[in-house]
């Protein structure tokens, strides 16, 4: 009994330090992290694993609230220029919100940890409020709660219902437009979405940082070869990515998407532009690389085989595709939380999936297409494949 006493009592003076500087745990982060939400779910009592789950939006809601409405920003204000908490008096008055509603918002955030508690009608930030006002944060809870949340709650009655929505997404948004469709209406959540795409990339690695292009795709070129055909590609970042990484390289660069978004490509005067949906014949022959960013995980094995066969005619004996995706352990070894939530993500939104290896590789197999190899480039299977024609 004491040796348990005394092993329980080690544990929580760890959790402690862990909690107070966290900078001094981080070589062993996602370890602790997995142990730590193990223990919870061990820990917890029944009742309390139920309100865990029932109250489980709660966290994006009131942080879409918090950030929306100016709470995050008067709260670190105020501790940066004066070094004090806020009322909710004064919170009140900032954000025309009544305060005893408030006052159960910020209460239940700092269960949370969005906020710290000073009293019931005195808040001051927490390590996670400054977090939360990064613009990539600030966009990110913007698209998962206005977007995806709706499609999520809607997945349910989705599979129950067999020949309404072609997605969780048309049910839970009550619109029979598919998700890029419905953000061409929409400026503003057209906007929201393409910067937390561009943010929440811009500071990992990419598919540049493993795979040579030069020696794959760039020998024997000339001013008229076709190098590199972004299919899709959105605002031409992954072309602008490949100049600045190979300025010299000789070739014809092309951008393809749907003449909206073209209209707003960031790419210079090298970068060929042109109106093109990937589901019909693919216009560019021969080219050395036809690239994929993200594409066939919006897509069932359906449609992609579609996408595939459209593009095969087009490709010469030099020609590779690459596809820029998730490709995900076949093994059961623990499971990151953002990978398996993505693809649930995937399903409410596109009735699609991320896939894993076995399942890529039977994918372009049924097409007569060879994968040549598959270049991992981050801890959650983002990955460039390279294939080819048999």
């Amino acid at each position: 009994m004491g040796s348990n006493l005394t092993d329980a009592a080690t544990a929580v003076q760890v959790l402690k330090q862990v909690v107070e500087n966290p900078e001094q745990f981080t070589s062993h982060a996602q370890e602790i992290t997995s142990l730590a939400r193990r223990a919870v779910t061990t820990l917890e009592t029944p009742f309390e694993a139920f309100q865990r789950l029932a109250y489980s939006a709660l966290p994006l809601v009131t942080t879409r609230i918090a950030q929306q409405h100016q709470i995050l920003k008067t709260l670190t204000e105020n501790a940066e220029q004066n070094g004090r908490s806020t009322s909710t008096a004064e919170l009140a008055k900032k954000t025309s919100i009544a305060q005893p509603v408030l006052e159960s918002l910020l209460e239940y955030m700092a269960t949370q940890h969005i906020v710290e508690m000073v009293t019931l009608q005195e808040y001051k930030p927490s390590r996670r409020s400054y977090m939360l006002l990064d613009p990539l944060f600030t966009v990110g809870v913007a698209h998962f709660h206005d977007h995806c949340l709706p499609a999520h709650t809607a997945l349910n009655s989705f599979l129950k219902d067999k020949g309404g929505a072609r997605t969780s997404f048309e049910k839970g948004h009550h619109t029979d437009t598919d998700f890029y469709e419905w953000l061409d209406s929409r400026p503003e959540d057209a906007g929201v979405f393409h910067r937390f795409m561009e943010m929440q990339f811009s500071s990992l690695p990419t598919w540049l940082d493993v795979l040579d292009f030069g020696a794959e795709c760039g020998r024997d070129t000339t001013a008229d070869t076709p190098i590199f055909v972004d299919v899709g590609g959105g605002n031409g970042q992954q072309c602008v990515s490949l100049q600045q990484r190979y300025p010299d390289i000789k070739g014809r660069i092309v951008l393809q998407d749907r003449p909206r978004i073209l209209a707003n490509a960031i790419t210079g005067e090298r970068v060929e532009k042109m109106d093109y949906d990937f589901f019909t014949e693919q216009p560019v022959k021969d080219a050395r690389a036809y690239y994929f960013r993200q594409i066939f995980h919006n897509n069932d094995d359906e449609s992609c085989i579609q996408i595939l066969k459209s593009h095969i005619p087009a490709m010469g004996p030099s020609s590779v595709l690459l596809i820029d995706d998730k490709v995900l352990a076949d093994d059961a070894g623990e499971r990151a939380e953002y990978t398996s939530g993505l693809g649930v993500s995937m399903l409410c939104m596109f009735n699609a999936l991320e896939r894993r290896e076995s399942q890529w590789r039977n994918l372009l197999g049924s097409v007569g297409l060879r994968i040549k190899d598959i270049k991992r480039f981050t801890k959650f299977g983002d990955s460039v494949i390279v294939a080819a024609k048999d």
